[in-house]
C-alpha cells in the first residue's frame, strides 16, 4: 500500500501511480500518468483507477529515495 509503481497491462497500456487499495480482484492505483501505445497522457488531477488484476502483466515497484551523486 502506498508504494509508487509502474503497471503493464495485457493491451500494452502502461499505468504510473501509487497504490491505495488492493481486493481479491482489483488494484486501485492513483494515476500520475497513462501511456497508450506510444502516447503519454498525464492528468491535471490524480484519479483513482481500478485495474483488473487479471489483466495485467506486470508491476513494478519503482524506487522514490532521492540519490545524491557526488
Amino acid at each position: 500500500m502506498k508504494k509508487f509503481v509502474k503497471i503493464k497491462a495485457k493491451n500494452g497500456n502502461i499505468y504510473t501511480g501509487t497504490i491505495v487499495k488492493v481486493d481479491k480482484k482489483r488494484v486501485y492505483l492513483k494515476v500520475n500518468s497513462v501511456k497508450h501505445a506510444g502516447k503519454v497522457h498525464t492528468s491535471f488531477f490524480p484519479f483513482i483507477l481500478p485495474l483488473v488484476l487479471f489483466d495485467l502483466l506486470a508491476i513494478v515497484l519503482l524506487d522514490t529515495r532521492r540519490r545524491i551523486i557526488f
